[in-house]
């Protein structure tokens, strides 16, 4: 079976020094660092998705994804090679969804490379005190596995929308340019842990996997006491736990593969580890997908 590999990837990270950087600035520095890292080139990108929630000046239309394309110069001409770009919006379970998108349009032959990113950022002038986020950006450039035990495999997404209202972001119109109000519930962490296990069964059982051969964990960076709770939610020793919150806070959408750069960076990724990444999303989400280094 065809499999889609993270060919390089990139990321903006959060630090005091950037506070004004933007969420299109942070996915543009991601995706630049993923380019330089590749061995691909601009051109070489035929699809370029955004998954980014939180956008500057708190634009919908048109799509980041095209302005994020144009920065990083990729087949920006009227002729030659053309690149199809969008945005894919579904929280912080996004960048997960859109590898999951691009990788079964490269296996039906659509493309040979793409990119995913992702930048967060909250612009308000005088931000709500609730709604702070955690500026950041990350970017993955994909590709066809050159052999079928590397690469991404199973997908799943669970949506529990009778909890919907746990988890919820509004523009307010209220204040001159809007005004970004995140609500979040007291309950929400509870309820996704509450989900975790089933998004995992199913991945593993479409994987044709069980919970013992999973060599390592890399969940979103929701709190440290959401991820110490996590092993018993899911089955899976707390010491198989990507843990990072002491210094990378939360950062919606970006955070499982900001994880993810991190365990390369500290080369605890070594070939055949069996990785689950696990993302959790307003709506409410839990998605769940299984990679093997």
């Amino acid at each position: 079976m065809t499999r889609v590999r993270i060919e390089s990837a990139g990321m903006s990270l959060p630090a005091w020094w950037q506070w004004r950087k933007g969420s299109v600035a942070h996915a543009v520095a991601a995706g630049r660092r993923c380019l330089a890292a590749s061995r691909h080139r601009p051109a070489d990108v035929e699809i370029l998705v955004s998954a980014g929630v939180y956008r500057d000046g708190h634009v919908a239309e048109p799509a980041i994804a095209s302005y994020i394309q144009h920065r990083l110069g990729i087949n920006i001409e009227f002729q030659g090679r053309e690149t199809l770009s969008f945005d894919l919006l579904n929280g912080g379970c996004g960048m997960l969804n859109a590898v999951q998108v691009v990788g079964a349009m490269m296996k039906s032959g659509q493309a040979a490379a793409g990119m995913v990113v992702a930048g967060e950022a909250n612009s308000d002038r005088r931000p709500d005190p609730a709604s702070a986020i955690a500026r950041s950006g990350a970017a993955l450039l994909l590709d066809l596995s050159p052999d079928t035990g590397t690469g991404f495999g199973a997908f799943a997404f669970q949506t529990h929308d009778e909890e919907a209202g746990l988890f919820s972001a509004v523009v307010s119109l209220a204040v001159p340019r809007g005004r970004l109000v995140i609500r979040r519930q007291a309950r929400l962490e509870e309820a996704w842990l509450a989900h975790a296990g089933a998004a995992v069964d199913e991945a593993l059982a479409r994987e044709g996997l069980t919970r013992e051969r999973i060599d390592l964990v890399v969940p979103a960076q929701i709190s440290a006491g959401f991820l110490s709770r996590l092993p018993a939610a899911i089955g899976v020793p707390a010491g198989k736990i990507a843990d990072f919150t002491a210094t990378l806070p939360d950062t919606g959408s970006t955070s499982v593969f900001l994880v993810w750069q991190r365990l390369c960076a500290e080369r605890r990724l070594s070939t055949g580890t069996r990785v689950l990444f696990l993302a959790f999303g307003s709506g409410l989400t839990v998605g769940a997908a299984i990679y093997t280094v």
